[in-house]
């Protein structure tokens, strides 16, 4: 992608871009900042993830605090999920929906503490959903009268993180290498090592007043663990990984990763206009209690299928799907998948159609057949 100076000007950078632009990586716009869509090359950072160990560096998503008396019971009216009574380690992954059902983000809620949450949310999201947030409490105020919301705030706290993705079947082994070098102790070492999906730990790290988070997360459906650390410290942690040999991946890898792993993005399975009981993520909405948006559940029209080319086609966003003739919907998200060998898309399809094992999708003019499967695609 070529860019004139004054766009790259205007695009923001995480504390690691000069580190990308040393290792030769492709830069390129992703929802306003200057990120690395590659290096080595997509096919190779997929398949280093796949089969030992990679690292992305997501200091471009968004993460802000909510916290003070009433906090948790707030974001349960807010979220698809409830986010209270849960232990300080547990993270609850869950959606932020508009009154009207369509979604405004999906995002991870860490428990801090007691009424002390961070909510790590997308980075083409964050301000828009400051805004929801915030405009979301006095109407919260307003339906539950009896619950005082005058302690409640919400912090954007973006700029005191970078973060670090380290992913794949060897993540842990090799984080347990570094454990020194990452500034673990013997019992955190030991924390660590135990640690189940979605908890966290923290570790103290010098000079700085705000603690590292590790948390057992990630957008690639293979084990790994997310580095929440603070701002300034964000290249010393690089650095070591780049040391230890980690493969470095861009937003390209990350992308077909999720998608074979069979994860939403937003903007393709989730919208404004996409519910997420059509865009395939009812499993993570509660259907027996009353939340901001749960008039979805009455205005479903459609429903997400899962498909896998019969031949190398790579099928395409917006491309149209047909069964028995007719039009029955489009591709959301679409890649070749180097681990299959094959297309791989997800489709949203009219919630009418019929359950059926086969469709043709229309690539550059010729019907192509695709196979329809349960997700993940790979894993």
């Amino acid at each position: 992608m070529n860019l004139d100076f004054s766009e790259e000007v205007n695009m923001k950078k995480t504390p690691l871009y000069q580190r990308h632009v040393d290792l030769g990586a492709r830069m390129v716009e992703y929802a306003g900042w200057n990120m690395p869509v590659q290096y080595a090359g997509i096919s190779n950072e997929i398949l280093a993830v796949r089969n030992k160990v990679g690292m992305f560096d997501v200091s471009h998503m968004g993460e802000v605090r909510v916290c003070g008396q009433g906090a948790g019971e707030f974001l349960n009216w807010l979220m698809t999920r409830r986010v209270t009574g849960k232990k300080p380690d547990q993270i609850t992954y869950t959606i932020l929906c508009a009154a009207d059902g369509g979604t405004v983000d999906d995002l991870l809620v860490y428990t801090l503490g007691e009424e002390d949450y961070l909510l790590v949310v997308n980075a083409a999201n964050k301000d828009k959903d400051v805004v929801h947030i915030e405009t979301s409490l006095p109407i919260y105020g307003e339906k539950y009268p009896d619950r005082d919301i005058s302690d409640i705030k919400i912090i954007d706290e973006s700029d005191l993180y970078g973060q670090i993705a380290v992913q794949g079947p060897e993540s842990l082994a090799v984080l347990l290498d570094l454990s020194d070098k990452l500034g673990l102790t013997e019992e955190q070492r030991a924390q660590l090592e135990g640690l189940r999906r979605f908890r966290d730990m923290t570790v103290p790290v010098e000079d700085e007043e705000l603690a590292m988070i590790i948390s057992r997360t990630g957008y690639t459906g293979e084990n790994g663990y997310e580095l929440y650390i603070p701002i300034d410290k964000t290249g010393y942690y690089w650095d070591i990984f780049v040391e230890a040999g980690i493969e470095p991946c861009g937003l390209g890898s990350r992308d077909t990763l999720r998608l074979e792993a069979g994860l939403p993005l937003y903007g393709h399975e989730m919208s404004p206009t996409i519910s997420p009981l059509e865009g395939g993520m009812g499993f993570f909405v509660d259907k027996d209690r009353e939340f901001q948006g749960d008039v979805m559940k009455d205005k479903v029209t459609r429903r997400q299928l899962a498909l896998v080319s019969d031949t190398k086609v790579i099928p395409r966003e917006g491309y149209e799907v047909y069964f028995d003739g007719k039009k029955i919907g489009a591709i959301s998200s679409g890649t070749f998948s180097p681990v299959l060998e094959k297309g791989i898309a997800f489709a949203l399809v009219d919630v009418e159609t019929p359950e059926v094992e086969a469709v043709e999708v229309l690539v550059r003019k010729k019907m192509q057949p695709f196979t329809v499967v349960k997700p993940p695609f790979v894993g």
